[in-house]
């Protein structure tokens, strides 16, 4: 599919006419087509069987090149030919499998609450592994595909639950130091103001440039971090940290990682990395990252549903580098008032797995659909997953840089693959760099986003405000921020909504870059 430069693009007929033809050409069958057709859940459930047996993740025959096996994939998700879903930053679409087997979840577990997932275990036990146990084997499964001991890996709800569990659970002192940057989602940066307020701790906000370049080096952006963290730390600190997003949601830049917390280690700094678009769309590596915590979401880009997440903690290689002083954050097991002090007062003898993992009645049957949808993506493969969202995310800053210049990116598609991610953030307008337009070009863009909301086939992308600089008084920047998840967009999808773009831009009335 082609797009007008003049800005018209394909009309919807068009779009609709062609993503028809290549679900045909494919031999495909479309979610909306097996709706229609009677279906109450996904292909190959008989009517009414819909949440009564456990699904396998569907296996998709071919190589993973080619849009034939990309369509393939993307029949394996509820989202109908009509809906072209390109905010999973914000939410992601569970495959139905997944959807399927969370019903069945709940289904085994309020017809036997005692035994519901020992039944499971007997009826479809490769689908509904028990050992250790049934939230173990899940664990085990998450640390396999991201480099993690499975005693690293806690199932948690969303990466704001992660995140207050690492800071409920470090021991804060004042003059402690926490450097941060200035694009940080509330997830993390409510907890660092919170230990800030409560507990005196030092915060260094790193100001993150709102144009991010093509030419921008590694070097460069671990220059920005060094002197906070190689400053002595105030009487009476007694601990440093680096804590930062991996992607930042604001402009969908993708930070060094590995080199930051290899930075952090040479000045005797702990790491903790807001990774809330890591889980789904990166090849993470826990142990190669060298963090202390990585917490993640399981509902964007893992599309595992709403309430889950993933949160690592180290607790290998404590003899080459020391734990950070850490005391659980969930006190479900730390102790009782009965023994004083407890047991686990000052110890990381404590396994994350068990002690923070169980934290009260756990939505169990939420996690462990999670842990399906990675199953699937794990199959697909999780590095063609992500070589698959980046170039598309890579074609659409193309068109972008060639309709508006390369200015309008706000992250320039850069040379090193490091700063790569499946997020693209814009403005087309001349006076992008302008505080005083920003009100005029706010309101443009969110009636833009509105609009394609309300069209067929709809639209769904966002919007994204952010500050110039922590000096700034308020947000005085915007852009429209696309995602180009791997598993269910296509090119023809790009295509068609960067035509969507010029047209209402167009129509929008501001002066555009050229």
């Amino acid at each position: 599919m082609t797009t007008n430069k003049q800005g018209s693009g394909l009309d919807r007929r068009d779009f609709l006419k062609g993503f028809a033809s290549a679900t045909v050409a494919a031999g495909l069958v479309g979610p909306g087509e097996v709706l229609a057709k009677g279906q109450s859940g996904p292909p190959g459930v008989p009517p009414g069987q819909f949440g009564r047996e456990l699904l396998a993740p569907p296996r998709i025959s071919g190589r993973p090149t080619g849009e034939a096996y990309w369509h393939r994939v993307r029949q394996a998700f509820s989202l109908a030919d009509d809906y072209i879903h390109m905010n999973t930053g914000t939410t992601g679409s569970p495959p139905e499998f997944v959807l399927n087997n969370l019903a069945v979840y709940n289904r085994y577990k309020a017809a036997d609450p005692l035994s519901w997932s020992a039944n499971l275990a007997a009826e479809a036990p490769a689908l509904f592994p028990i050992s250790p146990s049934a939230t173990g084997a899940r664990q085990a499964m998450v640390a396999a595909v991201y480099g993690a001991n499975a005693d690293e890996i806690v199932l948690s709800y969303n990466t704001t639950d992660a995140c207050n569990l690492i800071f409920a659970g470090t021991p804060w002192k004042p003059g402690d130091r926490i450097v941060t940057t200035s694009f940080e989602h509330p997830a993390l940066a409510g907890p660092i103001a919170w230990a800030r307020d409560y507990h005196g701790v030092e915060v260094v906000v790193v100001d993150i440039p709102s144009n991010f370049t093509e030419d921008m080096t590694v070097d460069e952006v671990l220059g920005w971090f060094e002197s906070a963290l190689e400053a002595p730390l105030a009487q009476g600190g007694e601990k440093k940290y680096l804590a930062i997003s991996e992607i930042f949601y604001k402009n969908g830049l993708r930070m060094p990682i590995p080199e930051l917390c290899e930075l952090a280690r040479m000045h005797r700094a702990f790491s903790i990395v807001d990774s809330a678009h890591g889980w789904g769309m990166l090849p993470i590596d826990c142990h190669g990252y060298g963090a202390d915590f990585i917490a993640g979401a399981g509902h964007k880009w893992l599309c595992g549903g709403p309430g889950t997440g993933i949160l690592y903690v180290r607790t290998s290689d404590a003899d080459v580098y020391p734990l950070p002083p850490f005391a659980m954050g969930n006190f479900f097991l730390y102790g009782n008032p009965f023994v004083a002090p407890s047991s686990w007062y000052e110890s990381r003898a404590w396994n994350p797995g068990v002690y923070m993992q169980f934290r009260g009645e756990s939505n169990t049957p939420a996690v462990y659909a999670m842990t399906d949808a990675l199953s699937f993506f794990d199959q697909v493969g999780v590095h063609s997953i992500y070589e698959r969202g980046i170039a598309l995310g890579n074609h659409l800053k193309g068109l972008i840089a060639g309709q508006w210049g390369r200015d309008a990116l706000w992250v320039q598609e850069n040379r090193d693959a490091r700063f790569a991610t499946a997020l693209t953030c814009f403005n087309p307008f001349a006076s992008r760099n302008d505080a005083a337009s920003f009100a005029v070009m706010r309101d443009a863009i969110n009636a833009i986003v509105n609009g394609l909301a309300g069209e067929t086939p709809k639209i769904y992308i966002r919007s994204v405000t952010w500050r110039s600089s922590k000096f700034a008084l308020a947000d005085d920047r915007i852009g429209f921020r696309i995602s180009t998840h791997g598993v269910y967009n296509s090119y023809d999808e790009v295509d068609y909504v960067f035509g969507r773009l010029v047209d209402h831009i167009a129509r929008s009335g501001l002066r555009q870059s050229t």
